[in-house]
């Protein structure tokens, strides 16, 4: 059989595209007689009916990964034996570098024949138990056997029929275990409500008008739920339609003071300018729905996680278990002995790195960073480490001396007040700078970590500066459970939350916040 497929595959690639090209136009029965008459040229001597090349087909497409695409399916067309039907299978493409794969294979495999005799082969009869058979059948050498001709005394109970594409399905099905973990995370994740934007200028317009007049503004943006009062008390001039849509959709309401240049066009820095009161550039005030939605995805997530209790991974009592409160220790991080915080699960480092620029706030240069006694923190366990450009490799090596191997890599996509991507910005030296990296490392061989839940992309809006989006603290409770301890280091205010342990960089801590645990 290897000869056969051997001698068909050369025969393909030394036909090339006159094969599926006039006159041929990729008939099988034309093909046939060119294969016979190529098998004579070549002193092979072997010549095959048309139903043995079929087959011989067949098995080519089987091994190549089809390889050999054909207008209808050889499998469930019924073949004329004795003479060819205009109706039947015509070849129409070939995947030339499949086939170039197995030739390759094909002409270094190495055969060895396997002479299959009595005494040779293995009896339950001799083992006390299938288990024991089961090992001595594992313990066997590896051996592939191909051979033309089956012997007289071989035993078609020990063939193995592989079907490569159910080996396929089962070697990339994900295992049962991440399969229930993933459906627990999708049914007990909270949804935050989504809103579209609304596309149609004269809505903001007419909302601008209304609710932000140059004497109510005089003495800075209101609230949002103000905003909806204002647009409630002038349902008498505002069409329903708009008001509708200013329920359902977000506005971002054009902010028109008197310094405004319309001809300026937008602020490149939008809600995160410093000098918004005197920037003649134009401004937008963002106009969010009511959050409506929220209740009633509360209620539905309630609802399907008390219907379908998936506990994979978790604790007997996790019923019972309630959030750690929110922690934090107001602290010159350099100075404090890790020692005394214990293990945690994972750690979130966020440094203020140095990167040559005068900035608002205190940097961590790179050697005070490499000297933090980080291997006191985790036996075994995560760290996310965020990055900027330049200290990206700093980042890894940072990883590597304090004994974390590198497993991934996540970038946060920032968006400005608009949902656009960020092409202009205050950082970078060559080029703007519209995403960050953090670089994930992992310590040991933890095997409570729920793999494959999230992906390694966030889009999300920036904020104040050095400030982080919420959303990795969703991924990182995601992979480590919610009940496992969590630490963040160089933390802000806005950091604090429940479950975990923030540690304040002494130039970043307020005055409000000075407990020290």
């Amino acid at each position: 059989m290897r000869s056969a497929l051997e001698t068909i595959t050369n025969f393909i690639l030394e036909s090339k595209e006159d094969l599926i090209q006039d006159p041929i136009r990729g008939k099988l029965c034309v093909i046939h007689n060119l294969f016979n008459k190529y098998n004579e040229k070549k002193g092979t001597g072997s010549s095959y009916t048309f139903q043995a090349f079929i087959k011989l087909v067949l098995k080519l497409c089987d091994i190549s990964g089809r390889a050999l695409e054909f207008d209808i399916d050889l499998q469930e067309y019924k073949w004329n034996e004795t003479t060819c039907s205009i109706s039947e299978p015509c070849l129409k493409w070939i995947n030339w570098q499949r086939l170039a794969i197995l030739k390759e294979r094909l002409s270094s495999l190495q055969i060895k024949e396997t002479k299959f005799k009595e005494n040779n082969q293995l009896s339950m009869d001799q083992y006390k138990s299938k288990y024991e058979f089961l090992i001595s059948l594992l313990g066997q050498p590896l051996q592939t056997t191909i051979m033309e001709e089956r012997p007289i005394n071989y035993d078609s109970n020990l063939e193995v029929n592989i079907d490569l594409p159910m080996l396929d399905n089962l070697l990339t099905k994900p295992i049962a275990l991440i399969s229930l973990t993933q459906e627990k995370v999708r049914r007990k994740t909270r949804m935050k409500p989504y809103y579209e934007i609304c596309d149609d200028p004269q809505h903001c317009h007419i909302l601008s008008n209304i609710c932000l007049k140059r004497e109510l503004i005089k003495q800075g943006l209101p609230e949002l739920l103000y905003t909806h009062k204002i647009i409630q008390q002038a349902h008498n001039v505002i069409p329903s339609e708009l008001l509708k849509c200013s329920q359902t959709k977000i506005h971002y309401l054009p902010i028109l003071n008197n310094h405004t240049d319309l001809y300026l066009g937008d602020c490149s820095y939008l809600d995160t300018c410093h000098k918004m009161k005197t920037c003649r550039y134009l401004h937008y005030y963002s106009l969010f729905p009511i959050a409506a939605k929220q209740d009633e995805l509360e209620q539905d997530i309630t609802k399907r996680s008390s219907d379908h209790e998936y506990t994979v991974g978790e604790c007997y009592t996790e019923y019972q278990r309630k959030q750690i409160p929110a922690q934090w220790i107001n602290c010159d991080v350099r100075y404090l002995p890790f020692l005394i915080l214990g293990k945690f699960a994972v750690i979130v480092s966020d440094p203020a790195w140095d990167i040559h620029m005068s900035l608002p706030y205190g940097t961590c240069k790179d050697f005070e960073l490499l000297s933090l006694p980080m291997h006191e923190l985790q036996d075994e366990g995560l760290i996310l480490l965020w990055v900027t450009g330049r200290a990206i490799e700093v980042g890894r090596q940072a990883l590597q001396n304090w004994g974390y191997t590198i497993a991934d890599e996540m970038i946060w996509i920032k968006l400005n007040q608009l949902k656009r991507t960020i092409v202009t910005g205050r950082t970078g030296h060559w080029l703007n700078h519209s995403k960050e990296h953090l670089l994930v490392g992992i310590k040991g061989d933890p095997p409570w970590i729920n793999r494959l839940m999230d992906i390694d992309v966030i889009v999300s809006g920036t904020r104040e500066t050095l400030r982080k989006p919420d959303e990795i603290y969703d991924i990182v409770e995601r992979i480590v459970g919610t009940h496992s301890r969590k630490l963040e280091i160089f933390g802000r205010d806005h950091n604090v939350r429940p479950g975990w342990l923030s540690m304040y960089s002494f130039q970043h801590a307020s005055d409000k916040d000075t407990n020290i645990f």
